[in-house]
């Protein structure tokens, strides 16, 4: 959602403040093309942001400060993920007249869609198509107060906030940039806390939903299942078992989650398929923490009977000469939305 103006340049960096941990992406515009210059993390203490909305933005900032310097990012100019947990979006279709006025017409329906008094929300609107005077527009909102207080956070450690769009649309602005898809797509951003499947059809997001379900109740689980600690159980699903009994409560745990998993996601393929205007979609792209789960994209294939792949932006993009695969894969896989943002302004 942009809401200030557009600038011409040289090199972006993309902030994707996630629940479970912050990501930087610096793209940058040379001779060779573009690039990517630099990508880090870092972890956020348990309930700093739920649910899209900053608990302790103190935490955070001390923390975005810590990833900005140790990057020694070149550029300012500075994208911001907003959760689609706080943000409204909705597609709506118009039929304006040359004659009409197509702005008036978009925010009177934007007053019957949004549940908020819009004086109390940053609102844009994108225009997906424009056909013999019906409009295909998308429509995004969020409350000023959240939006404000992204903002106050990335201006607090150097950085020029200059956009803010929604976590699920970079992904599929990402996705229609790297593959040049033009028949509808699904994205499965398995994340932390929760994940969020997004169909994107005619250039747009048509339909998205989230499943409270994330790689994190995983870590849950092992907790339980072995008496462990949170943190024991977390080093535990990423860097395997030491011993039978966790390789047995590990396999257990992990099964258990992609059944449940699985189902979400039958359910919510359904839910698009009752859609009238929804057309099939041919590929299924995974990215997210929740990605990096052994065999997860052969297993979710196999149950849809569709491919399912992880997203490889470096199919259009260079890196860092020096960068080794793993940056690469890190990037694909927890760096989507912040490359996404990253990109916004560069070629989107």
């Amino acid at each position: 959602m942009d809401i200030l103006a557009h600038f011409n340049t040289k090199g972006f960096v993309g902030i994707d403040l996630g629940s479970y941990a912050l990501k930087a992406v610096e793209v940058v515009s040379g001779k060779g093309g573009l690039r990517v210059k630099a990508f880090g993390q870092v972890r956020l203490p348990a309930g700093c942001i739920t649910g899209g909305v900053l608990k302790e933005p103190e935490a955070v900032a001390e923390n975005l400060r810590k990833l900005v310097a140790n990057l020694r990012l070149t550029q300012k100019k500075t994208a911001i993920s907003l959760s689609s947990y706080a943000a409204i979006i909705k597609r709506i279709k118009l039929s304006v007249g040359e004659n009409d006025d197509l702005e008036s017409a978009i925010y009177e329906e934007a007053e019957a869609q949004i549940p908020f008094n819009l004086e109390d929300v940053y609102l844009d609107y994108q225009i997906l198509s424009y056909e013999d005077q019906k409009q295909d527009v998308l429509l995004v909102a969020a409350r000023k107060e959240v939006i404000e207080e992204l903002i106050n956070i990335v201006k607090g450690v150097g950085l020029r906030p200059l956009i803010i769009d929604v976590d699920i649309l970079a992904l599929g602005n990402l996705v229609e940039y790297v593959y040049g898809e033009k028949e509808p797509f699904v994205v499965i951003d398995l994340g932390a806390t929760k994940s969020s499947v997004l169909l994107w059809q005619d250039a747009g997001l048509l339909v998205s939903r989230d499943i409270p379900l994330g790689s994190y109740n995983i870590s849950e689980e092992l907790r339980h299942e072995l008496n462990i600690s949170l943190e024991e159980a977390e080093e535990l699903k990423i860097n395997g078992p030491q011993d039978k009994t966790q390789e047995e409560a590990l396999g257990k745990v992990v099964k258990n989650f992609y059944k449940k998993f699985i189902k979400d996601l039958e359910n919510t393929f359904d839910y698009f398929s009752s859609l009238k205007e929804v057309v099939e979609h041919k590929r299924i792209f995974l990215c997210g923490g929740g990605s990096y789960l052994p065999k997860i994209d052969e297993i979710l294939s196999k149950a849809f009977g569709k491919k399912v792949e992880v997203i490889d932006p470096f199919i259009k993009l260079e890196v860092t000469k020096d960068w080794d695969q793993s940056y690469k894969k890190d990037v694909s896989r927890v760096g989507s939305v912040a490359l996404g943002l990253a990109l916004r302004e560069l070629v989107l």
